[in-house]
Parts: structure tokens; C-alpha cells; sequence
């Protein structure tokens, strides 16, 4: 994902990046390691950034909701959020916030799922339900787009992007065990665990669940 977003920034010396939605600061230390720049990184949770902060001491988090952006006009030069735009609670004031942040000829990137995306993922296969509760939350990709073109975005590219597949495994068991997923608390308790012995079940049965997942990067250019 972080390899995706590289390919796609304007080529500059010093590019000043903000990662939105930064939550413990995983996708913000890779993106440092694989572009060799300073990120900085914004999210509502302090107990995510205290979790983020203890991973690399150099890292600057800020704490503050994605709709007021405590930044001055034309900070960065690219901003991007993954697998946020579904938390947020005013998107189009959070991306009206973007654009005013990013410099001339800034960029951003937001990363998220189409609806056909979402109905592919695996866990849509053992818990249907969260189709529909997660179709709700996230914008569609012309939703998106038309809210980033009344932003000022002068041109908005969405690319879809589907990764090589993986086997899920005992991993993927353990989160769907704990609930790690969001939808999955957003679904009945009675749907969850019909879902999780289905999903128990099929991996007991020795079924591989080979899974690429699809996401869709949605460029703005100012």
C-alpha cells in the first residue's frame, strides 16, 4: 500500500507529508522507511499515538479530529489516509480541510473500498451482514470523487488496486476471534457467532482461504 502511494507523489527533494487518520502509526513508519522523509502524523485517539510514539521516538503525532486540521494553509505538499474515510464524521469538511493544507500543486491520496470491494472481502463470506453495514459507511468512489471536485481538487483520479493473494491462517482466526474487525461490532451477536463457527469450521475442514484484497486509491490534484 505504502509502495502504491509512493508511485504516485510528485518527485520532490523534501516532501512535507501528513498521514490523517495515523492511529498507531503503522503505515506513517513504513512510509518514512520506504521514502526516506519525515511524515507527520494526526489522529483523534491519544492512546493510538501513544502507541505510535513508542515505536520511534522522532515521529511527530498530533492529536485532533481529521475536520479541524491544526495546520496552517499550505503545510504539505502531499497528505493521505488509509481505511479512514468510513471513521470520519464530516467527510466533506475533512477534505475541505485537506485541499487548504496542501501547497501548490499538492496531492493527496485516499485510500478506501469500492462497494464491490467491500462485498469481496473475506469476512463479507462469513458474515454477510456487514455488507450492507459497511456500504452505509463507506462513500462510494463517485461520492468521494464528486465532494473532492467541490473541494477544488482541480482533477480526481481513482485506481483500483488488488494485491497478491495470502492465505489466511491462524492470524486472521485469532482477530476475527477478538472482534478486531469494526463491522464486526456492528453486526448481531447471534450473526457473529453463526459467522465465526462457519469461519472455524471451513478452516478445521483444512479449506485454504486465499484472499487478495482490493482497495481503491482515490487521487486528488490540486
Amino acid at each position: 500500500m505504502v509502495h502504491q502511494l509512493l508511485s504516485g507523489i510528485a518527485p520532490n527533494n523534501n516532501p512535507r507529508v501528513l498521514d490523517i487518520g495515523c492511529g498507531t502509526a503503522n503505515n506513517t513508519l513504513l512510509f518514512v522507511k520506504a521514502s526516506k522523509t519525515q511524515v507527520a502524523g494526526l489522529d483523534l485517539s491519544y492512546g493510538m499515538l501513544c502507541e505510535g510514539s513508542n515505536k520511534a521516538d522522532e515521529l511527530s503525532l498530533v492529536q485532533s479530529p481529521a475536520e479541524m486540521i491544526p495546520f496552517l494553509d499550505s503545510s504539505f505538499d502531499f497528505v493521505f489516509m488509509t481505511e479512514v474515510v468510513h471513521h470520519l464524521s464530516d467527510v466533506p469538511a475533512c477534505i475541505d480541510e485537506v485541499f487548504r493544507i496542501l501547497g501548490e500543486s499538492g496531492r493527496t491520496c485516499i485510500v478506501t473500498q469500492s462497494h464491490p470491494q467491500v462485498a469481496s472481502r473475506m469476512t463479507s463470506r462469513f458474515f454477510p451482514a456487514t455488507i450492507a453495514i459497511d456500504q452505509a459507511r463507506y462513500p462510494s468512489i463517485a461520492q468521494l470523487k464528486r465532494t473532492m471536485i467541490d473541494a477544488g481538487f482541480s482533477s480526481v483520479e481513482p485506481r483500483s488496486y488488488t494485491f497478491a493473494p495470502v492465505r489466511l491462517g491462524a492470524d486472521y482466526l485469532q482477530t476475527v476471534e477478538r472482534r478486531g474487525y469494526s463491522m464486526l461490532h456492528k453486526i448481531s451477536d447471534e450473526e457473529y457467532h453463526h459467522g465465526l463457527a462457519e469461519l472455524q469450521k471451513t478452516m478445521s475442514s483444512g479449506e485454504p482461504l486465499d484472499y487478495s484484497a482490493g482497495y481503491t486509491f482515490v487521487w486528488g490534484f490540486k
